[in-house]
């Protein structure tokens, strides 16, 4: 789990209209675009760990052979 404040990171706000009852919620779009941007560099770097893992462990496993 993180530690992060994603509604501090994306300017969450919400604005209750005690009057009419239209409540809204916003998020700063390009704060969240940066969010999703770092999230594919980090699955990104993931799989090409895992795949040089899979590649020792292949290689590993011929000269046990």
């Amino acid at each position: 789990m993180t530690d992060r404040n994603f509604k501090k990171e994306l300017c969450y706000s919400n604005y209750i209209d005690m009057e009419n009852g239209n409540d809204t919620e916003t998020i700063d779009y390009d704060s969240l675009i940066g969010i999703i941007t770092e999230l594919c560099d980090r699955i990104e770097q993931l799989e090409k760990v895992n795949k040089e893992k899979l590649s020792l462990l292949n290689l590993v496993e011929k000269n046990n052979d």
